[in-house]
Formats: structure tokens, C-alpha cells, sequence
């Protein structure tokens, strides 16, 4: 008997979460644009906030930057040969 009733409320339980459950608005998408220079880091994209590294290419990396609205600049740059690659991709943030 007990053993029904902890079945009942295990269900119970899980179509609480089920239903309590909702899709995440989508808040913007990840963009590409294209770099302003060839040769330099907009000033405009803010400081610098983090480096990532490429494990499969440890030639290029990331740079991280966060502009005054908050919004995250990425740039990859090419270490060996020092030079930027030509798009720059946005996150917005709200």
C-alpha cells in the first residue's frame, strides 16, 4: 500500500516539474561582423576581460572584450603570423 502511495506521488511529482517547466526566450544571436581594422583593436570594444586559447591551433587565440553597454566582443588573433582574422563575433547582453 505504502509502496503505491510513493509511486502516486513520485508521478505526481514529476508532472509538477513537466508542467512548472518553460521554454527560455531566445535574448539575441550571435553575430559576425566585420573587423574595422586589419591591424588594430577597436577602442570601442571596451578593455580587455579574458584570453582563450585554440587546442587544436595554439597559433590563434581569443581575445575578450566587454564594451560599455555590456555587450562581448570576440577577436581572434594569430600570434605567429600577427595578424587579426577578419570577422570579430558579438554577444549581446541584456
Amino acid at each position: 500500500m505504502v509502496r503505491k502511495h510513493v509511486g502516486a506521488f513520485c508521478i505526481l511529482a514529476l508532472c509538477l516539474a513537466t508542467l512548472s517547466c518553460k521554454k527560455l526566450k531566445q535574448t539575441g544571436l550571435l553575430t559576425y561582423e566585420t573587423a574595422k581594422f586589419a591591424d588594430a583593436i577597436p577602442r570601442d570594444y571596451g578593455p580587455l576581460v579574458g584570453v582563450t586559447e585554440n587546442p587544436t591551433d595554439p597559433a590563434w587565440v581569443g581575445l575578450w572584450f566587454q564594451r560599455s553597454d555590456g555587450t562581448i566582443a570576440f577577436v581572434f588573433v594569430n600570434i605567429q603570423e600577427g595578424r587579426m582574422y577578419e570577422k570579430a563575433l558579438t554577444i549581446p547582453r541584456k
